[in-house]
């Protein structure tokens, strides 16, 4: 019996010396003043949805288009819309946008709460998001297990509009899974805690000023996949967000790490791009591309030293394919790269003029 109990107290002991991840408001909470740099990956990118004590997840192929982001972790007091967050404790950058804010507040040592958001959106222009009841996103202490669920409800503001309407929503946070995170690299990081917030919300019916039509209650959703391990940052070391707008659909993905570029090819594919008539001569060429989203497009005609000569086109897009016309009546003969940004995705093609 004596040995079968010293067996059975050295697997606890071996059992409870990998260490699960806790995470409190010492290793987790934001403060002002800090900041943090992460890589976008392909948003195309499989998810590795394994959950348990003890596992992998295996992120090891991510490749990304050689772009980053920095979110910033700011005095409240110092931003445009301080007045409208009289109790967050920081604002920090969302998507690493300078003009979108989001702003926290550290209830106690307790828990985190959003308070709201400042976001610039397209066709409503910057909206002011404000919950009278906040958002409670991480309560302290949080381990493998842990869950919670919460409500919450607010006005929305869309500035340009000086219109106001109302919205609801709930928040569910859940740690389901905990072991070793893989990232390109041969990068491998044991006890990392994987939490998972899924969120929903419906606006009240948006009345514009006439003559613009009313806007039907818009439905938001969100999900996000965070992976800590607080002895390396306070910061997920690995994002998925998920966002679904009135039925229209994204996905970010973001690691503190570095990863290899996706091939050109594939971001080409990836939007169905083509030139045509490429070389061209005494005649004007066709771009076109295809999106699954709204987006922010922007198209320019650079020289060989990579000098803009031309703005084509700027402004939003709509889903589905679209196309432009590229004039070259007034181009000298040579090579030159149309350059498209769509999004936060860059694609540069050759143009050649005979």
């Amino acid at each position: 019996m004596k040995n079968i109990y010293l067996t059975f107290l050295g697997l606890s002991i071996a059992l409870t010396s990998i260490a699960q991840p806790t995470l409190i408001s010492a290793n987790h909470a934001p403060l002002v003043g800090e900041n943090q740099l992460y890589y976008v990956a392909d948003s195309n990118s499989v998810i590795d949805n394994t959950i348990g004590a003890n596992v992998t997840f295996d992120y090891s192929t991510l490749a990304g288009y050689g772009m980053s982001q920095t979110n910033y972790y700011v005095n409240p007091a110092t931003t445009t819309y301080a007045s409208d967050f009289p109790t967050a404790t920081y604002a920090d950058t969302t998507v690493g946008s300078p003009v979108n804010k989001r702003y926290g507040q550290l209830v106690s040592t307790d828990s985190l709460v959003n308070n709201g958001m400042v976001l610039d959106i397209n066709t409503f222009g910057v909206t002011i998001i404000k919950y009278a009841d906040p958002e409670k996103t991480m309560t302290y202490p949080f381990v493998y297990g842990n869950s919670f669920n919460d409500a919450f409800s607010g006005q929305f503001t869309a500035v340009d509009y000086n219109t106001t309407t109302n919205g609801s929503g709930t928040v569910s946070v859940n740690a389901d899974a905990w072991g070793t995170l893989l990232l390109p690299n041969s990068v491998s990081i044991p006890n990392v805690l994987r939490v998972v917030q899924f969120d929903s919300l419906v606006t009240d019916t948006i009345i514009l000023p006439f003559p613009l039509p009313a806007i039907l209650p818009i439905t938001i959703k969100g999900k996000i996949i965070n992976y800590y391990e607080p002895s390396v940052s306070k910061y997920p070391l690995l994002s998925i967000i998920d966002a679904e707008i009135a039925g229209d659909s994204s996905r970010t993905v973001i690691s503190q790490y570095p990863m290899p570029m996706v091939g050109i090819n594939e971001l080409e594919n990836k939007f169905n791009l083509s030139i045509y008539p490429n070389p061209i001569s005494n005649e004007n060429a066709t771009l076109t591309f295809e999106l699954t989203t709204a987006e922010k497009v922007e198209i320019a005609i650079l020289n060989q030293l990579g000098q803009e000569i031309k703005n084509v086109f700027t402004g939003n897009m709509q889903p589905g394919m679209n196309t432009l016309t590229i004039e070259t009546a007034n181009l000298a003969k040579g090579i030159y790269f149309i350059s498209t940004l769509i999004g936060e995705q860059k694609i540069t093609k050759k143009l050649i003029v005979q």
